[in-house]
């Protein structure tokens, strides 16, 4: 081979692979936070046994004419009865992805946090360009350590407009800033070239935007549109309802979604004679009559194959504009400043409300479906204490005003009532006194219940006043078994839709190719969001919008561990940065995606995937 491969099975003793290696796919994209490499061998030599022990977690090294272009750790293995096996390594900045963790940065310039949390997490470091900027504050939580170093990195370039790429050079994570490129490889016809594809298509595009707002769904709303796209491509509306927000509010949203869906999708590709040098986040220069594909490039994906003939091809995927993972950051919400007084009157975030007070929190007359504001209509609850003042308590009837992140319940017990409870959907506890108040919360939103109404009680002093109060209690608790019932008829419908697009979309597993922009399922091809559009499609019916920008907006957003058969998962930075992979979920942990090595059933929360990982929602 025109290539060297060494397994370390310790630090400084080492097998060549290179004898036994029939292919090596060595890739990156621009989007990734490590290179990866995937080899193929016969690790036997007589059909009978194994010719090297090849374990997971340890090191190869790639090096192609005497030079290291390639250092990482196995992170998966796979073997055949015959002796065909095959591992995949990635770099070293694949344990960026690995780490989650929460951490506040002030003061500190990207190449700072880059360093600190290098060091905080044992990972080895070369030379980490300086980035100038010097972020006021960062408040990160529960971020993995790759999105960490992404968001600083972002925050940076949006304030200087100076671009710095992530790399790993001999084991060890830098950071380059991305100047003017002078020497280019040149790709042509009749030269280096062997093949290129051009594609464009407009399934995902929308020239129009309309969004409703508090007037309802059905009100006029606000609606923006590109008439000169209109008259070329024809009318292609999309539309949202955002029920919180006025008109005024509504317009620079609605410019923004416009101009995100408002663009022809474009993708170039380039298969040609392999060199080394050319690797995600450089520049080109290709010249290909037919495409069309001629001018400078950056590289956003390259995959360079070694095969034992001594052949190294290289296919990329080039682009005008560099397409780098961004990410915005989005200060965490901090508990609303709560004050309050014996008298009964306080405020939150300011305003003036009325209620009665806790030892550590508040009780408010005032409408707060969250900490964060107050519209002075109804009744409600806003408090983040599970201590109360003696002799007060609370009941709650699932009707008037919307479930929030705090429930309030009174519960009677024998011929007294047991206070007020205060929870976020589960549990919690008053003088070291565990109470039961998962089980209502669950069933309030089980019933679908948006609204609750607060009242406060003063605490009786006779028998016969708090069996009114355990009455009053009885009643709203027939209520929501009411409700209950027929929660479980929609749910067992919703259950059935579920079952029945998990079941077509794992039918297609292994049967169906990735075409970029491709929505011909019936006919063996697609892409990822023409996969999900038709699967739902054909099982249940709904239309869940063309392409990954319109489909992430569809449904509601839930946590990973509250996944549920037949969610949409998707994915980000694959190939650009944002939503760029979709695909449905079959079980906790698992979904069916149609992506470029074809339709497969693959984790979401481990490996490449997992990486990716954006946000789960349910459509049904």
């Amino acid at each position: 081979m025109s290539v060297s491969l060494r397994y370390y099975s310790s630090s400084d003793t080492y097998v060549k692979l290179t004898e036994l290696v029939t292919s090596i796919n060595w890739s990156g994209e621009t989007t990734q936070a490590s290179r990866s490499c995937e080899v193929s061998m016969s690790n036997t030599t007589n059909g009978a046994t194994k010719a090297v022990n090849v374990e997971v977690g340890k090191d190869i090294r790639l090096y192609k004419d005497g030079t290291e272009i390639f250092r990482g750790v196995i992170f998966n293995t796979e073997i055949a009865s015959d002796g065909s096996f095959s591992f995949t390594a990635y770099d070293y900045n694949y344990y960026l992805t690995k780490n989650t963790d929460s951490m506040k940065f002030v003061k500190q310039k990207a190449s700072q946090i880059i360093r600190t949390i290098c060091k905080k997490f044992d990972i080895p470091y070369g030379n980490v360009d300086d980035t100038g900027y010097v972020i006021p504050k960062l408040i990160l939580r529960n971020k993995s350590i790759y999105d960490m170093i992404t968001i600083a990195l972002t925050e940076t370039r949006k304030k200087t407009g100076r671009v710095f790429l992530l790399g790993n050079e001999g084991g060890k994570l830098v950071l380059h800033e991305r100047k003017s490129q002078v020497k280019r490889v040149t790709i042509k016809d009749g030269s280096n070239l062997l093949s290129a594809n051009y594609s464009e298509s407009i399934e995902d595009l929308r020239n129009s935007v309309r969004i409703t707002g508090k007037s309802g769904e059905e009100s006029k709303g606000v609606t923006v549109s590109d008439s000169a796209s209109i008259k070329k491509y024809g009318l292609m509306r999309e539309k949202e309802h955002e029920s919180e927000k006025s008109d005024a509010q509504l317009k620079p949203i609605a410019n923004a979604l416009l101009k995100e869906l408002n663009k022809v999708a474009k993708e170039s590709n380039v298969d040609a004679l392999g060199e080394k040098s050319i690797i995600s986040g450089k520049m080109v220069q290709v010249s290909e009559k037919m495409t069309g594909i001629s001018g400078g490039f950056y590289v956003i994906t390259d995959s360079h194959t070694f095969e034992p003939n001594g052949l190294h091809s290289m296919s990329l995927t080039v682009s005008k504009t560099l397409e780098l993972n961004e990410l915005e950051y989005e200060p965490p919400e901090e508990p609303a400043k709560v004050t309050a007084s014996s008298g009964g009157s306080g405020s939150i975030e300011g305003k003036k409300v009325q209620g009665i007070a806790y030892q550590t929190g508040w009780i408010s007359t005032a409408y707060a479906p969250s900490l964060g504001g107050i519209n002075g209509s109804g009744t409600g609850l806003t408090a983040s204490s599970t201590k109360v003042v003696e002799g007060r308590t609370i009941a709650v009837d699932p009707d008037v005003i919307p479930l929030g992140s705090v429930v309030a319940v009174y519960v009677p017990s024998a011929n007294e009532y047991s206070g007020l409870y205060l929870a976020e959907d589960t549990g919690g506890a008053i003088k070291n006194k565990k109470i039961d108040i998962a089980v209502k919360a669950s069933k309030a939103k089980a019933f679908g219940v948006r609204n609750i109404q607060v009242s406060v009680l003063e605490r009786g002093s006779g028998r016969a006043d708090a069996r009114s109060k355990a009455a009053k209690w009885s009643s709203i608790e027939s209520k929501w078994k009411q409700k209950l019932a027929a929660n479980a008829e929609a749910g067992s419908a919703s259950l059935d839709k579920a079952a029945s697009v998990v079941k077509l979309a794992r039918s297609f597993k292994g049967q169906i190719r990735y075409v970029f922009g491709g929505k011909s399922i019936t006919n063996g091809t697609g892409d990822c969001s023409g996969f999900t559009y038709y699967v739902y499609k054909k099982a249940i019916g709904k239309d869940i919008g063309h392409g990954t920008s319109a489909q992430i907006r569809k449904g509601t957003q839930v946590s990973k561990a509250s996944a549920q058969a037949g969610d949409l998962v998707f994915f980000q930075g694959t190939y650009r940065s944002g939503v760029s992979h979709v695909g449905i979920v079959t079980r906790p942990g698992f979904c069916v995606s149609l992506a470029s090595s074809g339709c497969k059933e693959h984790s979401y929360t481990t490996g490449y995937w997992g990486s990716h990982y954006m946000e789960i929602r349910r459509v049904l």
